[in-house]
């Protein structure tokens, strides 16, 4: 899932246990969910990628998990009628099998964007479709799949004639400033978005003034909890700050999708609307970062004595529990896309689901668990997560989560919303 996160890869034993647990699925299994299978294995082409090279990440594969998610939704919706859909044209006779159009939508949107990874995909497919019994129903699923994969990759593709601006960092002229480039890409800000008009549709305010009451209270909070050394931070959450640096996105949906009673395309809903959210917040918050440009937590610490503020204290050598992220503070990548998801987790379950919130990290062994109890929580710990870290104040993470939540709730409003029994049936 490409997030905030998703920027750091799973490790090779992740990647690896995910493409096992994908290939798994025996001719036995015709009740197996076949999106989760494929979600699995598009994070695992992303690992896969970013290990065979770390820059991986282009215009064109940017929106790869995103663009799985749709193409699935897209096909098994045509068979299931469940949901309007969200791109026009993908149309199913009867009888076609939703299990053959879910594979070959994901498998066709993933050999274009990995062309290197096709064998993989290919014994995929195989595997999947031994399940499916042989006839006009898997060849018509099989049709549908492939179409509603095309039309995806259009849909979340960058216009070619898109204008991409690179980063230029701001500075006086002579003076030095740190030569690294952010991780924040040209077409980041340029992407089409999925619910919103624009990626600056839902821009904030802006960050606290810096002669503020709310900057210095903002500031000081980061400076006695973020610290590399602080007396002042539970030794639980310097560790949770670790864990959820690299949350794993994919079994917090696979979770909630291996419910019993859940149809595919009810899965590849929920997924794809999580997904697109993510990405739109993602884009707006970019937009943001890049139009403040507000300095980090680090920087704005060793340089207090220059804000013009008395209530701020300067600690010269001051540095964060884990590194600073190459680009602007203002506002939280990781907090704007935990509260997209989340407005949409909460619409499948309800605000508390039976058995909590089970958050687990790429990077950590599953002893770094966490569990919590509402979706509030889950975006409450993501957001202090990044205090905790020394990356980010409150105000960067408040105004991260408003727009997460807008986008979620603009997301679930407007698109794929459920079908009527009489509209179903026509």
């Amino acid at each position: 899932m490409r997030n905030p996160v998703r920027r750091s890869p799973p490790h090779s034993r992740v990647a690896q246990l995910a493409l096992a647990a994908a290939l798994t699925l025996v001719p036995t299994s015709a009740r197996a969910d076949v999106v989760v299978t494929w979600m699995k294995l598009a994070d695992y082409a992303e690992g896969k990628a970013w290990e065979a090279n770390h820059a991986y990440r282009t215009a064109k594969n940017t929106r790869a998990t995103a663009q799985v998610a749709l193409a699935m939704f897209e096909a098994t919706n045509a068979i299931e009628r469940r949901y309007t859909p969200y791109l026009a044209g993908i149309t199913a006779p009867a009888g076609a099998s939703v299990h053959a159009a879910a594979a070959h939508a994901a498998h066709t949107v993933l050999s274009t964007l990995h062309p290197d990874q096709k064998k993989t995909f290919d014994e995929a497919l195989i595997i999947t479709l031994a399940s499916v019994p042989d006839g006009l129903g898997k060849t018509a699923g099989a049709d549908v799949g492939k179409r509603a994969g095309a039309a995806a990759m259009r849909r979340a593709a960058l216009p070619e004639a898109t204008p991409l601006t690179p980063y230029r960092p701001r500075t006086a002229a002579g003076a030095y400033i740190d030569p690294g480039l952010p991780s924040i890409l040209p077409f980041d800000v340029a992407m089409p978005p999925f619910f919103l008009k624009t990626a600056a549709e839902l821009r904030p305010a802006g960050p606290p003034p810096l002669a503020s009451e709310r900057y210095a209270r903002d500031l000081d909070e980061v400076r006695r909890l973020g610290a590399k050394v602080s007396t002042e931070r539970p030794a639980d959450r310097g560790l949770l700050a670790s864990s959820l640096l690299n949350i794993d996105y994919a079994t917090l949906l696979a979770d909630i999708a291996r419910r019993p009673g859940r149809t595919p395309a009810e899965n590849a809903r929920m997924y794809a609307l999580a997904h697109m959210a993510g990405d739109d917040g993602w884009l707006a918050v970019m937009e943001a970062k890049m139009h403040f440009g507000n300095w980090r937590p680090m920087t704005a610490i060793r340089n207090a004595d220059e804000d013009g503020n008395d209530r701020t204290a300067m600690v010269p050598d001051w540095e964060p529990l884990l590194r600073t992220p190459t680009h602007p503070d203002y506002p939280c990548g990781h907090c704007v896309y935990a509260a997209a998801v989340a407005t949409v987790l909460e619409a499948e379950t309800g605000p508390a689901p039976a058995g909590g919130i089970r958050i687990t990290s790429f990077d950590h062994s599953p002893a770094h668990s966490l569990t919590v109890p509402t979706w509030k929580d889950f975006v409450d710990e993501m957001s202090m997560s990044r205090i905790y870290a020394g990356a980010h104040t409150r105000s960067a993470n408040e105004d991260a989560e408003a727009i997460g939540r807008q986008v979620g709730r603009k997301a679930l409003a407007g698109y794929m919303r459920p079908l009527t029994n009489q509209k179903r049936q026509q």
